[in-house]
């Protein structure tokens, strides 16, 4: 049975130098649009199960989804972008901010559950910056544990998350360092009992041209 990585719709940051950013932007006016056209077409994936990054840009994309087709996305840390929620660009003077909280996102996203990890301090809890090897290791991590819990079932997963963690996630099943995701591309891969398989990477085939965007 498959399972299903999405890349969030486009948020502020991605339109943005790096100089601009901040630590958990929402997403563009051409994100929502992105995430809209999203949900009218992953009615045909038939999913079973919901699973989203705790940051903003990957909540509100998650949203359209449940709206779309009523299932209840499960919010998980694992699935964070590479780095955490930090502020600041310049290596050694990046700052670990504490990212929204269970409360902030009960709040904005009714329905949602929310993991036990993520408390009243925040998700990302001010701690450093990831770096490259711990996002690696961590990939490899979510690799093993999504094998263990769903290939014995025949449940049909998505997971939303980010563009350097999928591709973190995918180094590990594919050996190979893919291109960049663009917005709401999605990644197909087969899981057996022996592994992961990469099937489909950076399908957009529910976006028009003048709405893809990196």
């Amino acid at each position: 049975m498959p399972l299903f990585l999405i890349r969030h719709a486009q948020s502020a940051n991605n339109a943005k130098p790096e100089s601009d950013r901040i630590s958990d932007p929402p997403i563009t006016d051409v994100g929502e649009q992105q995430a809209a056209r999203l949900a009218s077409w992953i009615t045909e994936l038939n999913l079973n199960r919901l699973i989203t990054s705790p940051f903003l840009r990957t909540l509100q994309t998650t949203r359209a989804i449940h709206e779309a087709t009523g299932l209840t996305p499960e919010v998980r840390t694992e699935w964070h972008e590479h780095g955490g929620c930090y502020s600041g660009y310049l290596d050694g003077q990046m700052r670990g901010e504490r990212g929204l909280s269970r409360g902030e996102i009960e709040q904005q996203f009714p329905g949602f559950q929310v993991h036990e990890q993520i408390g009243r301090e925040g998700w990302w809890q001010e701690r450093d910056w990831e770096t490259v090897e711990q996002a690696r290791q961590r990939a490899r991590d979510v690799v093993q544990r999504t094998h263990d819990e769903f290939v014995d079932d025949d449940q049909r997963v998505a997971f939303v998350t980010h563009a350097d963690f999928k591709r973190f996630f995918l180094e590990v099943i594919h050996s190979s360092w893919l291109d960049v995701a663009m917005n709401t591309s999605v990644t197909t891969i087969n899981r057996s009992p022996d592994a992961l398989q990469l099937v489909e990477f950076n399908q957009v085939d529910h976006l028009p041209a003048e709405l893809r965007t990196y």
